[in-house]
């Protein structure tokens, strides 16, 4: 493989880039054990967070680097030839002036490793922030890690085996609520929703294994955060003692649960069950693929994930556990190889790939929204 050096950055000091979230997916840790790369910057709106970063991180691949309070400045200043941009859904995504930074790095000819989700604005506008990454030469990689896990590789060799043209996609993602402590995820309007910035990954998968969608099939229905059936008795408090979601008007509450089904261009059928009930921190979450005479179920996808597998005339579950598996370093690796030979197939979800699975995450917000109307 090619393995000239590569100058690269971070636009967004958070969590996503760094660490320090709920979970252990950061880009820096995983960029720091791929060899020919050398960080010239770091930017976030918060100069000062992204200075602490660059404090905290050890080794040569640092040296030298400079923080930025704005992300333009560091383009301008030290012309990376990729950036990884992981910042908030009302951050970017959009052609609206100070949310457009995938515009200023497409014309500044840089390559973009994008976080999901790939905004919060309507389908319409990330369509044309998609239009104009594919009329420029940059590459472009959206963190949908699952797609480069080995379970994932499994299912669909195993749907390629598998005769017979029934398909079916169940996927259920249940997120335990006690101890998010973030305002703007009790309110839809800078995430977009749930199935949006959360159970976008599920919606991912499906469209992964079992192709695109019919977006005029999808029927969704939910639990609005403002109706009596919503109520939760478990959200944290702020420092002042007020739930986290006291200061979020009633329509903009985030959804407690939603169930929506749609069919796939093939035929096939979809459904997605996404609900924010559980306490404590550890969620829930599994998704299953029927075929003829086939169900593989993947069981706990962000934890220790395991597969159980009944196949074509058998009535035994095999269970098929998931180990040494980094799908979050798979898809770094993969987009750092692309840039470095200018060839995008190790890249596994392009942002057009992207905006379908955006599309359909829309489509099933706003079917559920339409039902409570």
């Amino acid at each position: 493989m090619n393995d000239r050096e590569l100058k690269i950055a971070f636009i967004g000091a958070g969590a996503v880039n760094f660490g320090g979230g709920e979970g252990p997916w950061d880009h820096a840790s995983r960029l720091e054990r791929i060899k020919g790369l050398r960080v010239v910057g770091v930017a976030d709106t918060d100069a000062a967070r992204a200075a602490a970063r660059l404090k905290q991180r050890r080794g040569k691949m640092y040296a030298g680097a400079t923080a930025y309070g704005d992300y333009r400045a560091m383009l301008a200043a030290q012309r990376p030839d990729a950036v990884w941009i992981g910042v908030p859904p009302n951050a970017h995504g959009s052609t609206a002036p100070g949310r457009d930074m995938e515009l200023h790095c497409a014309a500044a000819g840089v390559h973009m490793f994008v976080e999901k989700p790939l905004s919060c604005e309507r389908p319409h506008i990330v369509r044309a922030v998609a239009g104009t990454l594919a009329a420029s030469r940059v590459l472009t990689s959206v963190g949908y890690m699952f797609r480069y896990s080995r379970a994932i590789e499994y299912i669909r060799k195993l749907l390629a085996r598998t005769p017979g043209g029934g398909r079916v996609f169940v996927g259920q993602y249940n997120c335990a609520y006690s101890e998010i402590r973030k305002a703007e995820w009790w309110d839809v309007r800078p995430t977009g929703g749930p199935i949006v910035e959360q159970a976008t990954h599920f919606v991912d998968l499906a469209l992964c294994l079992l192709g695109d969608v019919d977006l005029s099939s999808v029927r969704a229905v939910s639990i609005p955060g403002s109706s009596p059936a919503g109520g939760l008795c478990d959200i944290p408090k702020t420092p002042a003692g007020k739930p986290f979601d006291a200061g979020v008007p009633l329509e903009f509450r985030h959804p407690r649960a939603t169930a929506a089904v749609w069919t796939f261009a093939s035929g096939a059928l979809g459904s997605l069950t996404h609900a924010t009930l559980l306490h404590r921190e550890r969620y829930d979450t599994q998704l299953e693929v029927w075929g003829d005479g086939l169900r593989v179920a993947l069981v706990d996808p962000y934890g220790k994930p395991y597969l159980l597998v009944r196949k074509p005339h058998s009535e035994k579950a095999e269970r098929i556990p998931i180990e040494k598996d980094d799908p979050y370093l798979t898809e770094d690796r993969a987009f750092v190889q692309a840039v470095r030979t200018g060839d995008p197939s190790p890249i596994r979800c392009t942002y057009a790939d992207a905006l379908k699975t955006y599309e359909l995450t829309w489509a099933i917000t706003d079917a559920a929204s339409k039902a409570h109307a």
